[in-house]
């Protein structure tokens, strides 16, 4: 980089930093203010911080892959956890997460399940479950930033570290207040490379160039174009490509990946950051309208998505390394002339604020949960004031980014993004997702049912994490990923079931005061008839009849939005007229059949 960028980047970190410092005091008035901002963040800057925190830098490089890959049936990948995630808590799961009125996602286990031993494992569990999949990720992050300092020549390891300890300062020093305005700075700069890096790669072809570099292998033009769903598809020139080849196997991974989605859809916002920015919302209204705009915010990444695939094929298509491993697509774009001084150093910039919003959202909900539903509860202190919750949301956060620094540092060893990512969705997630369904729907349900639900998976789980660690002729190495995944579900969902109905229901005086504040729907029976027949006040229930309809309008705007800008930079304008006219079709139902539905409470 000129000294121009070198300068651009340096002044984006002294302006983050600044932040974490402005709010330093704020943030330090006690925890529901280090970890909520005291719930007095606008809803369109908790949208766009939750947006910029999805807009990982590894998630979209994996995506880049993946696209190259299978071209678009890429596509029914996105139907794993997060995609549709955001519709389902457009329509309920946002409302129901505010009316909880929690601080963490884990401590909405004390609220459903009580406070006797089986709630308090409950909650534990699922906080260590949490915390290992954010400790994977945040490693994950290292493993990014390793391969992008490699590639431009410096030393993996020691960017890493700098990066990772840089933004940790600020999430340490700023707490949630300072995490939403950088976020929300970070979602302007990350729609301005985005656009920038879109044009400048549709610069860099014409359609039958792209159409004609698209035809590698095996594979052609329309093959790769196409949304129709096969079970083993053709990979082409990436059929030995590291880390990727298994997708062939497209029936057992999608399908597989996609049920944990489907389930993790309707459980929550994944258990970390995402119920975060909920649980911060004023209202339960305000909940559902930032989740609407959290979806809609999301367009860029898809034309940085799109923009690199394709100039990977075109301008990188010589390069043995692409076709080995396409992960290398962006670090070689940004090594590469394409992008002139200054513009380099905004693009780089953008990609590094994708990467600490991401890492300081993960960082301080974690925090969060680990401080208040593993040590207060083993303590017995609790209190959002106590100067022993500061010192300890301090201490945690501290030591979070020094372990996943560690743990990052064995990735590097031997593992390739992909593996990690599949298992980390594909294993630990699964590993808590029935429990984390389960507690919305099933009345029946309780914390001793929970805590063993999430538990019992992690031993499959570390069979899957192994094949990432051993030989190629390792035994474990001819057991498909789906194999676990499906067993971790099949696991979690009965032993939910058996644990709860042989141990002693939750106490009434708790779940029926759950189900008048939340009014879920699903198998609640007798609960539901004795918690209204108290008379005590209740909230108004989401209408029901209109989800199932606005669910799948929702899913459809959403896949046609994003779809419609990788259309347009491969020059195929029809079918993103055909999106477009789709996606309003899709928002004029919606106005009337959720916008002006939605409760205020």
């Amino acid at each position: 980089m000129s000294s121009v960028d070198i300068a651009i980047l340096a002044g984006y970190f002294v302006v983050i930093i600044g932040v974490g410092l402005w709010y330093s005091r704020k943030s330090a008035r006690g925890m529901r203010s280090y970890f909520l901002g005291d719930n007095e963040s606008k809803w369109w800057m908790l949208a766009a911080s939750g947006s910029s925190s999805h807009y990982s830098v590894n998630g979209s490089v994996w995506m880049i892959s993946i696209l190259m890959v299978l071209g678009m049936k890429s596509w029914w990948t996105a139907l794993i956890w997060w995609m549709p995630n955001a519709i389902f808590l457009m329509m309920f799961m946002g409302l129901w997460i505010r009316r909880t009125g929690v601080l963490t996602s884990a401590e909405l286990n004390r609220v459903r399940f009580g406070t006797d031993s089986g709630a308090v494992a409950a909650r534990i569990s699922f906080a260590v479950m949490i915390l290992l999949f954010s400790i994977a990720q945040l490693a994950m992050s290292y493993l990014v930033v390793h391969k992008f300092a490699e590639i431009f020549g410096f030393s993996g390891h020691k960017a890493a570290i700098i990066v990772m300890g840089l933004t940790g300062f600020y999430v340490l020093i700023g707490g949630f207040r300072g995490v939403v305005l950088t976020d929300f700075l970070q979602t302007i700069l990350l729609f301005g490379i985005s656009l920038v890096v879109g044009w400048i790669c549709f610069r860099q072809y014409t359609a039958d160039q792209l159409h004609e570099a698209l035809q590698h292998g095996t594979v052609t033009v329309d093959y790769w174009k196409s949304l129709s769903f096969e079970a083993h598809p053709n990979l082409g020139v990436f059929s030995e490509s590291v880390g990727y080849s298994g997708w062939s196997d497209f029936a057992g991974s999608a399908i597989a990946f996609s049920l944990v989605g489907l389930i993790g859809c309707i459980g929550g916002a994944g258990g970390r950051y995402g119920e975060q920015r909920f649980l911060a919302a004023k209202t339960a209204r305000e909940a559902g309208l930032l989740a609407a705009l959290w979806q809609f915010l999301a367009i860029p990444r898809w034309v940085l998505v799109g923009a690199l695939a394709f100039v990977g094929f075109i301008v990188f298509r010589e390069q043995a390394v692409v076709s080995a491993d396409p992960d290398s697509i962006m670090p070689l774009f940004l090594q590469s002339d394409l992008l002139a001084t200054g513009i380099k150093g905004l693009v780089i910039a953008g990609l590094v604020a994708a990467y600490m919003s991401t890492f300081s959202s993960e960082v301080n909900a974690t925090a969060s949960i680990v401080v208040r539903d593993i040590l207060q509860p083993l303590s017995g202190k609790g209190g959002d004031e106590n100067a022993g919750g500061m010192v300890a949301s301090y201490l945690v956060t501290g030591l979070l980014i020094i372990a996943t620094i560690g743990l990052g540092w064995l990735f590097t060893v031997n593992s390739s993004l992909n593996g990690v990512w599949m298992w980390m969705l594909g294993g630990l997630v699964t590993c808590y997702v029935i429990p984390l369904a389960m507690r919305w729907y099933w009345g029946r349900m309780n914390g001793w049912g929970s805590a063993c639900g999430s538990v019992i998976g992690l031993i499959p789980a570390v069979g899957m994490l192994s094949k990432q660690f051993v030989s190629e002729d390792a035994w474990v190495q001819n057991i498909p990923d789906s194999y676990f995944t499906v067993l971790i579900l099949l696991l979690s969902f009965m032993t939910c079931i058996v644990v709860s109905l042989l141990t002693k229901p939750v106490a009434s005086d708790c779940i029926d005061e759950f189900y008048r504040r939340v009014r879920p729907f699903g198998f609640w029976g007798a609960v539901s008839k004795r918690a209204m027949a108290s008379g005590k006040p209740a909230n108004e229930p989401i209408q029901s009849r209109w989800i199932a309809v606005n669910l799948v309008l929702g899913v459809i705007a959403t896949y046609t939005l994003y779809m419609a800008p990788v259309y347009f930079l491969g020059y195929w304008f029809k079918e993103m007229c055909a999106c477009l006219i789709i996606f309003g079709l899709c928002v004029t139902a919606l106005y009337h059949t959720w916008y002006k539905k939605l409760p205020e409470n």
